[in-house]
């Protein structure tokens, strides 16, 4: 199994946790003769040493004490979950295991752990670890995760998890314990992860252990065939390895009303909102036709937001059939001052009845009692008497004109009309 792209499916990940709760036997165990570890760099390059203990003696075990999850030697006992694992839909769209008419087999299992891993570790290029965590009071195999070591001091993450293990941080604390191997007993300057854009639980994780990000290159990786655009994101051993900030808009519930993340199960209605001519007519940013294929950016966009820690947006739906009839955002963070700025739309279906109301008032409150804010601005088109009626009844106060500045659909200029809080 080639595990590059990715993570921990669901979950939070918590804040890194101090440097002593790590265990580990890297600098005790050596390796096996065609084994070679890792001496150092000299002028740019690898230098490599062999040692004596045969696989899986070579592979040093590393564990997080805390929360006992440990890395290490894969074995022939862990090959049936490494065949659940694979056969794992989430696995197979993200990573480049194997894909046959059979399905991913215990020959492809044992190939991998008794074969591949033995292979990779005697190459001295890349350091390949199972991940054993307790589960439902049970120890077992969790994953896979590797370090490819490349020149200049320089390796490449990779990891997949199996799924009874997702949404429990196991990954993030596995990242974490393999950047801190990294750093502290080979010496490396600079680890990079990279994953195919639209991976947000591998993204997640490599935040929580403290990757920055650096951006999306078109064209970067290529999967079973076809060349995607991929994420990048680096930690040098010159950063704090603290978990980066995520800002997840929870879960809201008020009269009616669920107030949640986007998902891609709400892009038709999406669509059905901003092609909607009065919509439009407003929001002159919205592109002319609005396809299908913009409002899934938009779904990207929300959840881009949030992993660069600049805004929070809530799908307004209504709470018993959770289907999506609005959009409340703040924006924002990230700035030197604390002023943050609320838009929202609604669905046609939603208008008339107070529901942006309702939802811009438990947004305002959310922000509020979570002292997220210094103060909240909306701002609306002179003319738009729904939006300025959403925000007067939300209880912000009008506290100027913006003269001219909003363009609309029609072509024209208005004036925006500023309200606050407080």
């Amino acid at each position: 199994m080639k595990a590059e792209e990715s993570g921990e499916l669901m979950g939070r990940d918590p804040t890194l946790d101090p440097a002593d709760k790590f265990r580990s036997t890297a600098e005790h165990r050596p390796g096996k003769p065609g084994c070679p570890q890792v001496a150092g760099w000299l002028d740019g390059s690898m230098t490599l040493t062999e040692a004596p203990l045969p696989f899986p003696d070579c592979v040093p075990t590393l564990t997080d004490v805390e929360r006992t999850v440990t890395l290490r030697a894969h074995g022939a006992g862990d090959l049936d979950a490494l065949v659940e694992q694979c056969n794992d839909p989430a696995t197979r769209l993200w990573t480049t295991v194997p894909i046959s008419e059979g399905g991913y087999t215990r020959a492809d299992a044992e190939g991998f752990a008794l074969r591949f891993v033995p292979q990779a570790w005697a190459a001295g290029r890349t350091r390949l670890w199972a991940i054993e965590a307790e589960i439902d009071s049970r120890r077992r195999f969790c994953g896979s995760i590797d370090l490819r070591l490349r020149d200049n001091a320089e390796a490449e993450v990779g990891f997949g998890l199996h799924p009874a293990a997702r949404g429990r941080s196991v990954m993030s604390t596995a990242l974490r314990i393999v950047v801190k191997h990294g750093f502290d007993d080979l010496g490396l300057q600079v680890i990079r992860w990279r994953a195919r854009v639209g991976n947000w639980p591998s993204r997640r994780v490599a935040a929580a252990a403290g990757f920055r990000f650096d951006g999306m290159v078109r064209g970067l990786l290529v999967h079973r065939g076809q060349r995607f655009d991929g994420w990048v994101a680096t930690i040098t051993s010159a950063d704090t390895r603290a978990a980066l900030p995520w800002l997840d808009p929870p879960v809201l519930r008020t009269t009616g009303l669920i107030l949640r993340p986007f998902s891609d199960a709400d892009v038709p209605r999406i669509v059905a909102a901003t092609t909607d001519p009065r919509t439009q007519h407003w929001l002159v940013s919205l592109p002319d036709p609005y396809r299908v294929s913009d409002a899934r950016a938009y779904v990207e966009a929300t959840r881009e937001l949030a992993a660069r820690d600049r805004g929070l947006v809530w799908c307004v739906s209504d709470a018993t059939s959770d289907l999506c009839i609005g959009a409340v955002s703040v924006e924002g963070f990230g700035g030197y001052a604390r002023r943050r700025e609320i838009g929202y739309w609604a669905h046609p279906a939603a208008r008339g009845r107070g529901v942006m109301t309702t939802a811009v008032g438990a947004v305002t409150r959310y922000v509020e009692d979570n002292d997220l804010a210094d103060s909240l601005l909306i701002r609306c088109a002179v003319g738009n008497a729904a939006s300025r009626h959403v925000a007067e009844a939300a209880g912000y106060s009008q506290i100027g004109i913006q003269p001219r500045c909003e363009p609309l659909r029609d072509g024209s200029m208005s004036d925006l009309v500023l309200y606050s809080r407080p």
